[in-house]
């Protein structure tokens, strides 16, 4: 009797075990897992872009069998995300110009075979590599403003060359200074990076520069103007969505330190606040973004205006406008 009690557990944990390795070894599929894929800049000859992007993010669909989905499943929850790197050199794409990964998913299964998984989609399907050519150069270094972009002529910057890869065609470098920055600029020498726009992204230079503001405002005055919003908008969308303020900025007191000649002009302006509207806003929820002062460019280059305070700060979203175009309707 106690031979058959045995054999009876036996065969029932024998099938037990049947149906456990059955159930593992039935594909299973993850849908719309988010891989992050970043353009490597191991070439130091090159400046890599993804979709004119330092990194884009693609969904991907994966399929394996329920252990190892199972055991990818807890490796992306410990390590939160899923980041992988594009080589262009490895891709053969190291040629200067735009490139296009026609199988993203072949680079995607590549890139994560070691899981044991296979790619069975992927959205996008494709991406477009921008490649730049980038030469070793000494440049001459000029400090800006943060806010408009101005040229700030009498900045004492040290030293005024710098020696920095980039593309052809660039022929200086840039500092931004920030209305803090230049403050602190009036009392002693500020640090920065020189940078040079490549693909609409900076590219720093390794050493940095020191900026000095000579001691100006005894000759600037304390005023406070009333400000209308401006925006900054792309023509892709105008037409088809509009701002609606979660926040609106405070702009119906703006504290600025000028001289009567700059604050006539600087009242003068159309608008005196813009905020800067992107594409990305479209699909981005809620955004919080500084606004800016539009201080005319003459005067924020001779230091004779600048705003006595912090920047103001907008809470937006778009939302369509009803009765658009098909961008809205989408």
């Amino acid at each position: 009797m106690l031979n058959r009690i045995r054999k009876l557990l036996l065969v029932v944990f024998i099938t037990c075990l049947i149906w456990v390795w059955a159930d593992l070894s039935q594909d299973k599929e993850l849908t719309g897992q988010i891989v992050t894929i970043s353009a490597s800049q191991a070439n130091p000859n090159l400046w890599v872009s993804l979709e004119n992007k330092p990194e884009v993010q693609v969904k991907v669909n994966l399929k394996g069998t329920a252990r190892k989905i199972g055991e990818f499943s807890k490796k992306i929850e410990s390590e939160e995300e899923l980041r992988i790197s594009f080589d262009v050199d490895k891709e053969g794409m190291d040629s200067e110009g735009t490139h296009t990964l026609n199988n993203l998913r072949r680079f995607l299964y590549d890139e994560l075979k070691e899981y044991g998984l296979a790619v069975v989609g992927s959205d996008p399907e494709k991406l477009d590599v921008q490649v730049v050519a980038l030469s070793e150069k000494s440049l001459p270094v000029k400090c800006v403003d943060e806010q408009t972009g101005a040229v700030i002529n009498n900045a004492e910057i040290s030293p005024d060359m710098v020696s920095i890869r980039t593309p052809a065609g660039v022929d200086t470098t840039l500092v931004r200074l920030s209305v803090l920055e230049r403050k602190r600029a009036r009392q002693s020498p500020v640090e920065k990076k020189p940078f040079v726009e490549v693909g609409g992204r900076p590219r720093f230079a390794e050493k940095t520069v020191t900026v000095k503001l000579p001691l100006t405002g005894e000759d600037l005055q304390t005023y406070t103007v009333r400000g209308t919003v401006g925006f900054i908008v792309s023509a892709n969308w105008t037409g088809e969505y509009k701002v609606e303020w979660i926040k609106a900025p405070d702009v119906g007191t703006i504290s600025i330190l000028a001289d009567p000649e700059a604050k006539t002009a600087y009242e003068a302006q159309l608008f005196e606040v813009l905020l800067e509207v992107k594409d990305d806003d479209i699909n981005a929820g809620e955004v919080t973004r500084k606004v800016i002062y539009n201080f005319p460019a003459d005067f924020v280059r001779d230091d004779k205006i600048r705003l006595n305070g912090d920047p103001a700060e907008a809470k937006f979203k778009l939302v369509p406008i009803k009765g658009a175009g098909s961008k809205a309707s989408q």
